[in-house]
């Protein structure tokens, strides 16, 4: 069974990008510069597109980490030994800053699942080791 979780997305970042790019789409607006416009236009449209695009998919013993239309991230869900909750600053394929950081092998990545305790909980159903959990 296949199940995709989408990131959290703060509203404060996106007030930030909207503010970011709605700011020179505004000013271009003002002064029309069809080409300006377009190019700024379609920077705030590809940014956003890449902010709602973040999901996870928990599918057998897989979980993909989707960061964006071009790039994703495979972990297998039996490497999978902690997760914990985060506020980290650090880059990483989450929109929000409620994120939990999940340790697998001698990596880690950080995500923001808008439902967190159904996404854990489903998580640890599937492993077949046990997992530390502490969010």
């Amino acid at each position: 069974m296949k199940q995709v979780y989408r990131s959290k997305i703060d509203i404060w970042l996106l007030v930030l990008i909207l503010a970011a790019w709605g700011i020179p789409l505004f000013i271009v607006w003002y002064e029309f510069s069809a080409v300006k416009f377009s190019v700024v236009l379609f920077m705030l449209v590809l940014t956003l597109a890449l902010l709602f695009s973040i999901k996870y998919t928990i599918e057998g013993k897989t979980l993909r980490v989707d960061y964006s239309f071009f790039y994703s991230e495979r972990i297998n869900i039996d490497e999978i030994t902690e997760i914990v909750n985060t506020h980290t600053f650090l880059s990483a394929p989450a929109a929000s800053l409620d994120r939990i950081e999940i340790t697998y092998g001698k990596n880690c990545v950080v995500l923001s699942p808008k439902d967190k305790q159904k996404f854990v909980k489903q998580l640890c159903d599937i492993s077949a080791n046990h997992i530390r959990v502490n969010i």
